[in-house]
């Protein structure tokens, strides 16, 4: 196939959205499921630092051996994959920035306003007004958030330079969606995370290395940790996620993203023996309610186009 055919969108027969949102909804149990082994590695003495290191690290070895099994290419990187690997490499440190010194519930609502983001640049570009049922996604999705989170019952914690890497963590995310659907069509999902993430471990590594060396991160009690969170909560949902926004689009992709609150929320009642209140169930019902109006509103898009 020539590179300005791999350039053309794909059609519409060939995009799956069903399995798109299920890939994206998988990715989003692997990240909520690594954010929990990631609290336990950081109860060990591993940084947040050394985590996002070690993360990057593992995730672009272990793509870089997938990619040259399943989809050699000579296609060099260009402006966007640059900025996609940085952004990557911002989007965890920013997070993780971020929850030191604010509560959690605001980072976590900064930061799951990226859908809107996303959806206002999406509108830009196309020159038109959101569908209303995206619209309402949008507000459902922030004020499931928000419920899931528990922003009403915390103490609110005021911190400019918290607001700051909260506010950088969104963009971050809005960039690594909005990239990853340009360049998946040329370069596929691998090919996208393999290039991504070698910029993104390039940066950490040096990071590191003015640091120090990150010790904690090779004792024998953290080693199944940091490999899970390497290529179970990096490497796999990343692919999946970048997979599942070339089938169903930026935005709704960016939407779908949020039930990692919401599974994260299950994953703490069912392991940790958390309790969830009355309003975090609204919440993460207004979430999954939100995303599956999605799904029904093209459903129906596209029954309409085929009759």
């Amino acid at each position: 196939m020539s590179s300005n055919a791999a350039k053309l969108p794909l059609s519409s027969d060939r995009r799956n959205s069903g399995l798109g949102l299920a890939a994206i909804a998988l990715a989003a149990t692997l990240w909520a499921i690594a954010a929990i082994v990631a609290s336990n590695l950081f109860q060990g003495g591993v940084s947040p630092f050394e985590l996002t290191t070690a993360r990057a690290v593992i995730a672009a070895v272990g793509l870089a051996i997938v990619y040259r099994m399943v989809q050699p290419s000579r296609q060099r990187m260009n402006w966007r994959i640059l900025l996609l690997g940085l952004s990557l490499a911002m989007v965890t440190v920013t997070y993780y920035i971020a929850i030191s010194r604010l509560s959690v519930a605001v980072a976590l609502v900064i930061q799951y306003t990226a859908p809107a983001i996303v959806v206002a640049i999406e509108a830009f570009k196309l020159r038109r007004i959101p569908p209303f049922v995206t619209v309402a996604a949008v507000i459902s999705v922030i004020a499931g958030v928000a419920l899931l989170s528990g922003l009403g019952t915390s103490t609110l914690q005021v911190d400019s330079l918290g607001l700051l890497a909260a506010g950088l963590s969104a963009l971050s995310f809005c960039s690594c969606t909005l990239l990853s659907e340009a360049v998946v069509d040329t370069y596929g999902a691998i090919g996208v995370m393999y290039r991504a993430f070698l910029i993104s471990s390039l940066f950490w590594v040096a990071v590191q290395f003015s640091q120090g060396f990150p010790a904690a991160v090779f004792l024998p009690e953290n080693l199944l940790g940091i490999l899970f969170v390497g290529i179970g909560g990096t490497l796999i949902p990343f692919c999946l996620m970048c997979w599942g926004i070339q089938q169903v689009r930026a935005e709704r992709g960016a939407i779908a993203a949020t039930l990692e609150p919401v599974i994260a929320a299950i994953l703490a009642w069912l392991w940790l023996g958390q309790t969830l209140s009355l309003a975090q169930m609204i919440g993460g019902i207004l979430v999954i309610a939100a995303i599956a109006s999605l799904q029904i509103h093209q459903a129906a898009r596209r029954s309409k186009s085929m009759g």
